[in-house]
């Protein structure tokens, strides 16, 4: 896969740039991997507790609804930040990335990711008007945030040896 035209030059000297200042290949992604873990950790707990709430019925579940709109606070910036991160690595050796299987599954994960946080906020406003499915949704989402988390880390974890 090809950049195009206009996009080579500013990449090729970032990828210079990156590649000469260790300080800033580590602020980098250590700013990625930060992100993961505030913005995947915030969402793997209010997921966990997404869930509980639906097996315990009425009395947490307001609690919960609360407590996950205020995660949604914490996670959308952290994936901000993944999101510019990301770009930042791919753009300092794209040869390597742009050709990369694992590197694609790993955005077809990040795509299935953000579909679902969307169904997620979705589920979660069903659910805080008292739509029967509106809980039924939102335990489906979690579930699917819990695996899509993972699985989005394990695909990094794989893409930092394989790279």
């Amino acid at each position: 896969m090809a950049l195009p035209s206009f996009l080579a030059p500013a990449v090729e000297s970032w990828a210079a740039f990156y590649g000469d200042h260790q300080a800033v290949s580590v602020a980098v992604r250590f700013l990625h991997l930060a992100g993961i873990v505030v913005g995947g950790g915030t969402a793997l707990v209010a997921d966990r507790r997404t869930l509980r709430a639906l097996r315990s019925g009425d009395g947490r579940r307001e609690a919960a609804l609360a407590e996950l709109a205020a995660a949604h606070r914490v996670v959308v910036p952290a994936l901000a930040v993944v999101v510019a991160t990301g770009v930042l690595m791919v753009a300092s050796d794209t040869e390597t990335f742009l050709h990369s299987r694992l590197y694609w599954s790993k955005m077809g994960l990040v795509v299935l990711l953000l579909l679902n946080g969307l169904g997620l906020q979705a589920a979660e406003r069903a659910a805080a008007a008292g739509k029967p499915r509106g809980w039924t949704a939102l335990g489906l989402a979690s579930v699917a945030s819990l695996v899509l988390w993972l699985a989005i880390l394990l695909a990094g974890v794989s893409l930092t040896v394989a790279a």
